[in-house]
C-alpha cells in the first residue's frame, strides 16, 4: 500500500471510532438511571431532607453531592436519597428540606432533571441546587433556578462546581455542615 491509502485508511477509521464514541457517550448520558430511595441517618433530629440527583458520566456529580450529604448527616440530618428518573416520588410533603444535583449537559441541568421538575410540586419548600460541570456552566444554573421555582420552590442556595476545582468535596461537605432553616 501507498502513503496516500495509509493515510486514508487510518482517517476513515479515527473518523468512525470518533463517531461511535459519541454515538455510545450520547446513549449512556440519555439513558434513565433508577435506584431505590436510600436512607441515610434514619434516627436524624435537626429535619428530613430528600435529595434528588443525576449521577453523570464521570463521578464528579454524584460525589459533590455524597459530600454535601456526609455534610448533612454530620450535622444530625435524616437524609433520602435517589436519582432523577420518571419514577422519581414527587410527594415531598415530609421533608422539611430538598436538595437537588445534576451535572450539566450542553450548558444546562441534565434532562431527567428538568423533566423532573415538570412534574413535582415543592409546595414553597426550600431548596438547594448542586450543578456540576466540565468547565464552565453557561446559564445552566439560573436554568435550574427558574425550573426549580416553576415548581413551587424556594431556592435557599444554589452551588456550581467545576470537575478542576480541587476543593470541590471540601465545600460541598462544609455548605452540607452550614444548612440552617432558620431564617
Amino acid at each position: 500500500m501507498n502513503k496516500k491509502r495509509v493515510c486514508g485508511l487510518t482517517c476513515i477509521i479515527v473518523i468512525a471510532g470518533l463517531i461511535i464514541s459519541g454515538v455510545i457517550i450520547v446513549n449512556l448520558n440519555s439513558a434513565e438511571i433508577v435506584r431505590d430511595v436510600v436512607i441515610n441517618n434514619p434516627d436524624g433530629s435537626t429535619g428530613t431532607v430528600f435529595v434528588v440527583f443525576r449521577p453523570g458520566l464521570t463521578g464528579f456529580n454524584e460525589g459533590v453531592v455524597n459530600e454535601f450529604i456526609r455534610g448533612l448527616v454530620d450535622s444530625d440530618w435524616r437524609v433520602e436519597v435517589t436519582t432523577s428518573s420518571s419514577v422519581t416520588p414527587t410527594n415531598v410533603t415530609g421533608y422539611d428540606l430538598i436538595v437537588l444535583g445534576s451535572p450539566t449537559n450542553g450548558a444546562s441541568p441534565h434532562a431527567s432533571m428538568l423533566a423532573y421538575l415538570t412534574r413535582v410540586d415543592f409546595e414553597g419548600k426550600p431548596v438547594v441546587l448542586i450543578l456540576t460541570s466540565g468547565g464552565f456552566g453557561g446559564a445552566g444554573l439560573d436554568l435550574f433556578r427558574n425550573a426549580t421555582i416553576d415548581a413551587n420552590g424556594v431556592v435557599l442556595s444554589a452551588m456550581q462546581f467545576a470537575i478542576y476545582e480541587m476543593d470541590a468535596g471540601s465545600r460541598a461537605y462544609t455548605a452540607g455542615t452550614e444548612v440552617s432553616l432558620e431564617p
